[in-house]
């Protein structure tokens, strides 16, 4: 995908590298974003069964929606239950992405971003013609998540085992491959996101 009528860039990084401040930066100039979080959230209320089957009814609030506080401290403990949890929504999720990417596509969009933390887990690097990837060291990770999440140590470090495959030689599909770092002052990423979208021209 990603021909002449649509760039497609693909956005990844580990938790609470900057992803999302990226993405608006793309936003702000005009530039569609896909956010993959906010689809498996949407698909939670989908498979709502499936993920009783597998995970039980404690992860149900009283209203019926999925807790999903609950279910990522099931599945973030345990890497088996993660690739179960992954297995039900994981496919939801990509078919939601290329319907929308065929939408912009008619729409004439010039280019469009997807958001992805597992951009590449879920094979949706090979959509991609060039993919952004946001570092940031742990430490600054690790006091932005416990400044923003309330993170302790330990919750922070599992979340790390999770996603040790988010890295940019696990993305394979692209391109090219270009690394912004997101540990300065904000002019610093926003510099790096201008000077990247004149390199591809959008």
């Amino acid at each position: 995908m990603g021909g002449n009528a649509l760039t497609i860039i693909g956005l990844t990084g580990r938790y609470c590298a900057g992803k999302d401040h990226v993405a608006t930066l793309f936003a702000e100039r005009n530039i569609p974003v896909i956010d993959v979080d906010k689809l498996g959230h949407q698909v939670l209320g989908e498979v709502g069964d499936q993920l009783v089957s597998e995970f039980g009814n404690t992860i149900i609030r009283e209203d019926g929606s999925v807790d999903r506080k609950r279910l990522g401290s099931l599945v973030f403990a345990d890497p088996e239950r993660l690739k179960a949890l992954e297995r039900i929504v994981h496919p939801h999720m990509v078919r939601r992405c290329m319907m929308l990417i065929e939408a912009h596509a008619q729409a004439d969009k010039r280019a469009l971003v997807i958001n992805a933390a597992l951009l590449g887990r879920m094979k949706l690097d090979v959509l991609c013609d060039a993919v952004c990837f946001v570092h940031a060291p742990v430490l600054v990770r690790l006091l932005r998540s416990m400044h923003r999440d309330g993170s302790t140590i330990k919750s922070f470090l599992r979340m790390e085992k999770a996603q040790q495959d988010i890295t940019v030689r696990e993305i394979k599909g692209a391109q090219s491959v270009h690394i912004l770092e997101n540990w300065g002052r904000k002019p610093f990423i926003h510099r790096q996101v201008h000077e990247f979208c004149a390199t591809m021209g959008i």
